[in-house]
Order: structure tokens, then C-alpha cells, then sequence
């Protein structure tokens, strides 16, 4: 059985005694740079799936504290179906957005070599897809970020 991950809390150090806050923070700004380069050059596909990884890590982030989950490498899905069974303070809104871009996810990744019986797939119209849902996911990781944020905040006043 894979053992579970133990993701770094932001208080931490890593081995080499980098703050964990600073590590994330550095990997955070290079995967909105590279996000909004993938969107500018037409990597959609690459876009959507930097994308959801920064919005797993930080439902994950979210979901950890919460104890609504005890480990790592849970996919956006899952930390949505948590958020929705358990949860009462993740702004709705958000989340609903975040099913939303999430069903777009899975159609762009999944689907872009498939096609229905009858249909005549086109390139072209699957890529522009994939482009409306990696700008989507693009403004969806600020609110994703902020909210987490703000979660944070009350939860340290508590």
C-alpha cells in the first residue's frame, strides 16, 4: 500500500531551511507566470492542468485543517465532494464555480480525442473550449486563493 504524503505546513522548514511559506510562494508565482504563458501561447491544456493543481493544493490545504480529510494526493473531485458533504463556510458560490470549471476540466482533458457517434469532431472548436476553460481557471485560482485565505484568517481568530 502507497504510503501517504505529508504536505509541509507553511510554519515549517524544509531540509535545507528554506521556509515552507517562502517555498510555496515561489512555486505559487511560477505557476501563475507559466500559467498565464500557456494561456497566452495557446497551451490550454497545460494551463488547465496548472490550474488544478494549485486549486487541489489549496482545498487540500483547507480540507486538512478542517480534519474533512487526513491525507494527501486527493483529486480536485474528491476535495469537492468533501467541501460539499462537510462544509458550511467555503463560500457557495465559489465552490458551485469550482464544479462548474471542473466538469470543463474533465471534458478538455478527457476528451479531446473523442467524439460521439454522428458527430464530426473538430480541433479548432475542442481547442477554443479548452481556451474559454483555462481563462475560466485562470480567475478561478485568484477567488480559490482569496477564499482559502480569508478561511484562514477566521480560523486563526478562533
Amino acid at each position: 500500500m502507497a504510503k501517504d504524503k505529508l504536505r509541509p505546513v507553511a510554519g515549517g522548514k524544509s531540509k535545507t531551511g528554506m521556509s515552507n511559506g517562502k517555498i510555496r510562494q515561489t512555486l505559487y508565482a511560477c505557476l501563475t507566470n507559466r500559467v498565464k504563458e500557456s494561456i497566452q501561447n495557446g497551451y490550454y491544456l497545460e494551463a488547465i492542468a496548472l490550474e488544478e493543481s494549485f486549486m487541489s493544493d489549496r482545498l487540500e490545504s483547507y480540507c486538512t485543517h478542517k480534519k474533512y480529510v487526513n491525507r494527501s494526493s486527493l483529486t480536485l473531485g474528491q476535495l469537492l465532494r468533501k467541501l460539499k458533504e462537510n462544509d458550511t463556510d467555503f463560500a457557495e458560490i465559489i465552490r458551485a464555480q469550482l464544479e462548474i470549471w471542473w466538469s470543463g476540466r474533465n471534458s478538455c482533458l478527457h476528451e479531446m480525442a473523442k467524439f460521439e457517434d454522428g458527430e464530426e469532431a473538430e480541433w479548432q472548436a475542442k481547442l477554443k473550449k479548452a481556451g474559454v476553460v483555462a481563462r475560466d481557471g485562470q480567475s478561478l485560482m485568484r477567488k480559490v486563493d482569496k477564499e482559502h485565505a480569508r478561511l484562514r484568517r477566521l480560523a486563526a481568530k478562533s
